[in-house]
């Protein structure tokens, strides 16, 4: 037995030792023991053991004790038996730090080479494919079942993204086996040329034989100049490689000139009878890319694939391109090549009663319109504009008892959560909330949506319940924060307030320091380049940190969508497009004559602007109801688009 009188390891063992309800909690509230815990955590990363030791005893079953007891394990792994550490992760599983702990342990394990504790150890840690490497190569070497270990291998393999060092062994031992064939290596050389990633195609094609990487380099040279190899091409075509080579070089080249691509592609199969699986994969691509192009020529390209049944983007995009082109009954044909279950989504019955309005099927339209108008979506409330009947928001509250609150709060891991975001460490509560609530039932993300609406924590609020089966609480799903701030703002600008809620709501969900992977900052979502132009222009110097502070935030974003509004010539369709893609993209997506702008924005290239602008629409209705103000119909926000429709040049693209 080791004396909890030794020194710093000894004494470390004990405590990991420890279990909830072995020393009684001192007296005092529940802000008492926040700040011993505070005091805990310094002193311990301070190396005061003995104070530690002490506010740690008069803690007693607080619900953060997992994380001070991660915080004195994490560094000393590798002086802490095995059997400790299985021990915490198995009596926290509740805590995201059991998960650090584990992939750090892990790490350490493979280092040391103890497989025994790593497998005894392991889980399958999603986006971690080094630790998955290191597992498989281990079993490769000792495992008697190879078989279903050479499938990993293979899915493993086949990606267009670059993988770990340690997964190199696997390969080895895969290859070694006989799996890593030509076939296999050019099969995920196609994958990375597909995902435009040619330095690690380059360096699959050093696998090739000799003989074969000269392929390798048509290929890379196809994609960077695709206009001068497809015209200028000197080696034989009738390999696999090699037309794969020149389809990929039209597709290429359909991003900036589908009228040429098609041309060429018209002479390649003249000259050398390319058909069938070669001619679908280009008029799929081309297709696609003239479609989201706005090409006059995309539906009849389009038209002429052969769709696989799982062929979702190209079944959508044939509807889209009938419409845009105002080709009605070829969008009902396309329409009706849609799977049952999709026809029967808010977006197609709304886009089959347009076209059925426009082919004289007034009454059959009006009866689509009358029924999707009891939605509350975007499509619901287009389908309202169209037949003139108020918006449903079907609003109810969720509904949960004293008891199943009580039952939800039980839990350990709610319990850390909420003293994490008490103690204002909001990273890593979001890391403990989304932990616990990952593997919740429906009616439990419900209401632990409640319990984050209750403590104030509106976004967990928001995120959480968008995963439950209960979309109509109102107040949880769309709350009116700030209110003073974004209504003084929104009059200073001459803005809506409720369409400034809506770009705040589909922008950050109210998590006041989020960052996007882009870099943009806040409530809003500025990038900081548009933050700073932005305050230049209204005599307001800012920095990043101050982009992040809420006031700053609202303030410079509604300017700014004040500046896109002006560019826009005051269409909030465009504006709300400009906001997330940027004002030049926008520009480029003017149609050549007058669109409906339900059309115009269907028809949007970018699948994120597209459902943006959808969402943000949307959510300036849902808005006005939840302000108790008027709500401006979207017929009335939504005017057709003009070619040209800007009337101010940006100085500069910000976003």
């Amino acid at each position: 037995m080791i004396s909890c009188r030794a020194r710093f390891l000894p004494l470390l063992l004990c405590l990991v030792s420890w279990t909830p309800g072995s020393a009684s909690a001192a007296s005092g509230d529940e802000v008492s023991q926040r700040q011993l815990y505070t005091q805990a955590l310094t002193a311990l990363r301070q190396g005061q053991t003995a104070r530690y030791v002490k506010l740690r005893e008069a803690l007693g079953d607080y619900p953060l004790q997992p994380y001070l007891e991660y915080e004195l394990l994490k560094d000393h792994l590798g002086n802490t038996p095995a059997p400790k550490l299985l021990e915490f992760l198995d009596r926290y599983p509740e805590a995201a730090v059991s998960d650090q702990l584990r992939r750090k342990w892990l790490k350490l394990l493979t280092e040391r080479g103890d497989w025994g504790n790593f497998l005894a150890a392991y889980r399958d840690i999603e986006a971690d494919s080094e630790l998955n490497c290191q597992r498989l190569n281990y079993l490769m070497k000792v495992s008697l079942e190879q078989s279903g270990l050479m499938l990993e291998a293979r899915r493993l393999w086949l990606t267009g993204s670059r993988l770990p060092p340690a997964c190199e062994p696997v390969f080895q031992a895969w290859k070694k086996a006989g799996h890593l064939t030509s076939e296999m290596i050019w099969a995920r050389i196609q994958l990375a040329m597909e995902k435009r990633n040619l330095t690690l195609a380059e360096s699959l094609g050093r696998q090739l034989d000799p003989s074969e990487r000269v392929w390798v380099s048509r290929w890379i040279a196809m994609h960077r100049n695709p206009q001068q190899e497809l015209t200028h091409y000197k080696y034989p075509v009738e390999t696999p490689v090699a037309r794969r080579i020149l389809r990929h070089g039209i597709v290429r080249l359909a991003y900036s000139d589908p009228d040429e691509a098609m041309r060429l592609w018209q002479e390649l199969k003249d000259k050398h009878g390319f058909f069938g699986e070669d001619d679908n994969y280009v008029l799929r691509y081309v297709g696609l890319l003239a479609a989201q192009a706005h090409h006059p020529r995309a539906v009849e390209w389009l038209a002429a694939v052969s769709a696989s049944d799982d062929d979702d983007t190209l079944r959508q995009w044939r509807v889209r391109a009938a419409i845009r082109n105002r080709e009605w009954q070829t969008g009902l044909r396309f329409m009706a090549m849609l799977p049952e279950s999709e026809q029967m989504e808010g977006e197609w019955r709304y886009w089959k009663a347009r076209m059925l309005e426009q082919t004289g099927e007034q009454r059959y339209a009006r009866t689509v319109y009358r029924q999707l108008a009891e939605e509350r979506s975007y499509y619901g409330f287009l389908a309202a504009d169209r037949v003139g009947q108020p918006y449903s928001m079907q609003h109810e509250s969720v509904k949960a008892t004293p008891e199943e609150l009580q039952t939800l709060l039980a839990r350990p891991g709610i319990q850390m959560a909420h003293e994490l975001f008490m103690l204002g460490d909001t990273p890593a509560a979001r890391r403990q909330w989304n932990w616990i609530t990952r593997r919740l039932s429906q009616r439990d993300l419900a209401v632990a949506a409640v319990l984050a609406q209750q403590w104030g924590w509106h976004d967990r609020a928001i995120l959480t319940v968008a995963k439950s089966d209960h979309l109509d609480d109102l107040e949880l799903r769309f709350p009116v924060l700030y209110r003073d701030l974004v209504e003084a703002n929104a009059a200073q600008n001459g803005i809506d307030p409720d369409w400034v809620y809506g770009v705040l709501r589909q922008e950050s969900a109210f998590v006041t320091d989020a960052r996007s992977q882009a870099g943009a900052l806040g409530l809003m979502q500025l990038m900081p380049q548009t933050g700073r132009l932005t305050g230049r222009r209204i005599n307001m110097r800012v920095n990043n940190s101050a982009i992040l502070k809420p006031e700053t935030n609202v303030k410079l974003g509604t300017s700014y969508l004040r500046t896109v509004l002006d560019m826009n010539s005051g269409h909030q369709v465009l504006a709300t497009a400009a906001y997330n893609a940027g004002p030049n993209r926008v520009r480029e997506w003017l149609p050549a004559k007058p669109l409906d702008a339900d059309v115009w924005v269907d028809t949007v290239p970018y699948n994120e602007t597209r459902n943006y602008v959808k969402n943000v629409m949307a959510y300036t209705a849902v808005y006005a109801y939840r302000l108790e103000t008027e709500i401006r119909r979207l017929a009335d926000r939504m005017p057709s688009v003009l070619p040209g429709g800007t009337s101010v040049t940006d100085p500069e693209e910000t976003r």
